[in-house]
C-alpha cells in the first residue's frame, strides 16, 4: 500500500496466546502458491459449485478455530474458491449454507 498506510488484521486468542491473521502476508501467498501447485484438483468438489482447478488453499480445521496451525502445511489442502467460499467455516462434509432439515421418525403407534 503507498502512503505507509496499514491494514487491520485479525487477531484470536487461542491456547493463552495472541495469534495474527496470516492470510495477508508474504509467506501465506508463497505457501497458497505450494498447495495450489501440489494439489492442483479441488479436495471439496461441492455438485453445483465446484469449479474443479484449485486456486485457494483451504485449512482442514479452519483458521478460526486453531490459529497455531494457520500456516501448518499439513492442515492445508487446494480447493476452487466457490467451493472454499460454500464451506466456509464448517467441515467438509457439511459446508455451511443451506441446510436439510431432517425429517422427524414417523411417532410409533402401540394401538396399530
Amino acid at each position: 500500500m503507498q502512503g505507509g498506510a496499514s491494514v487491520a488484521r485479525r487477531s484470536i486468542t487461542y491456547a493463552g496466546r495472541s495469534w495474527q491473521d496470516p492470510r495477508n502476508t508474504r509467506a501465506w501467498r508463497a505457501l497458497v502458491a505450494l498447495v495450489v501447485r501440489e494439489e492442483p484438483v479441488c479436495w471439496l468438489r461441492y455438485p453445483g459449485v465446484c469449479t474443479v482447478a484449485s486456486t485457494t488453499a483451504d485449512h482442514v480445521i479452519p483458521w478460526s478455530r486453531r490459529p497455531d496451525l494457520g500456516m501448518d502445511r499439513g492442515n492445508l489442502h487446494g480447493a476452487c474458491r466457490p467451493c472454499n467460499e460454500h464451506r466456509g467455516n464448517g467441515s467438509p462434509s457439511r459446508p455451511r449454507g443451506r441446510q436439510k432439515r431432517r425429517q422427524r421418525p414417523a411417532a410409533l403407534s402401540f394401538f396399530d
